[in-house]
């Protein structure tokens, strides 16, 4: 049987990510496909266009799906809604019909975003109840491929962050610019947020990839989610030393945030995947210092 994997939205900072671990750990051919930033061996195509795509999985034929094109950005996604319905809803729709009839299995990128962050931790078969236009599109992409059929996987996922190509990739390094102003702005000290390595999600897709392949009965809603908490406010005070910045500068704000409604505490439980010896999980500290020091030597590099 083939082990083709197919991996979309390999342009962005989780779908390189995982990319890269396919290329160099799948049994298989890899397949990256992107659109506005395609280049190098990554294929150009355009996920909205369904005739494109279908013409893609009659060609290439791919065992396995990682959907993890997106839009991600909860404030883009509240002031864009009709266009993040049709990236996060539509197509995950339309490709889980195609998976289906061609016997592709997909694994669908989520959200922790899908619950309200209440009454954490939260395990895969929680109630979600979703804040935002993001979180809803994202628990309405998990939907539209559960009524398609049962054999699927889907992956929720908290705020990553990795080896980024500019800085406004994650949600943890758009935070870089101001921790750099003579007077910075309060940080955000009332949301806990658990900020995962890219590269620790990538390698639990490939693992969950390599156990569909001999576990044919393995499918569903998982979790993989860092460890360690954090606020805003507390990634700031451990990125400081990175960016030379004195920590008491930095000043806390416990006040919800305004604008797009965001959860308090969305902990994912990763116990199901631990259980299976699926995973990593990385010190925040150790690895936001390395992904700080790579990012500012690319934006003083010229060119």
């Amino acid at each position: 049987m083939s082990t083709k994997a197919w991996i979309n939205g390999a342009t962005g900072l989780l779908g390189r990510a995982i990319l890269r671990e396919f290329k160099e750990n799948h049994e298989g051919k890899v397949i990256g496909t992107g659109f506005s930033r395609a280049v190098g061996d990554i294929q150009k195509l355009d996920l909205l266009n369904e005739g494109a795509v279908e013409d893609f999985m009659e060609k290439e034929q791919p065992r396995f799906v990682i959907h993890s094109a997106a839009e991600r950005r909860p404030d883009i996604s509240e002031n864009d809604p009709d266009a993040t319905w049709a990236m996060n809803v539509e197509v995950t729709q339309r490709l889980a019909g195609m998976c289906n009839e061609s016997g592709a299995w997909m694994l669908y990128i989520s959200t922790d975003y899908v619950f309200d962050g209440t009454t954490p931790p939260y395990q895969p078969g929680d109630t979600p109840n979703p804040l935002n236009h993001y979180g809803r599109s994202k628990l309405a992409g998990e939907q539209a491929i559960q009524e398609t059929g049962d054999d699927f996987g889907i992956l929720r996922v908290p705020i990553l962050y990795g080896q980024i190509e500019n800085l406004e990739e994650s949600a943890v390094t758009t935070m870089v610019p101001f921790l750099l102003q003579d007077v910075i702005p309060p940080q955000d000290h009332w949301a806990t947020r658990y900020p995962t390595h890219v590269d620790d999600v990538a390698l639990v897709c490939r693992q969950m990839v390599g156990h569909k392949a001999v576990e044919e009965g393995f499918h569903g809603i998982y979790h993989w989610s860092a460890n360690e908490p954090y606020t805003k406010y507390e990634m700031a005070l451990t990125m400081a030393p990175s960016l030379g910045v004195d920590p008491e500068l930095i000043k806390a704000d416990s006040n919800p945030s305004k604008g797009t409604p965001r959860p308090e505490d969305c902990a994912l439980e990763s116990t199901a995947l631990e259980s299976l010896a699926l995973g990593r999980q990385r010190s925040f500290a150790e690895a936001i210092a390395s992904v700080i020091e790579e990012a500012l030597g690319k934006e003083e590099s010229p060119g």
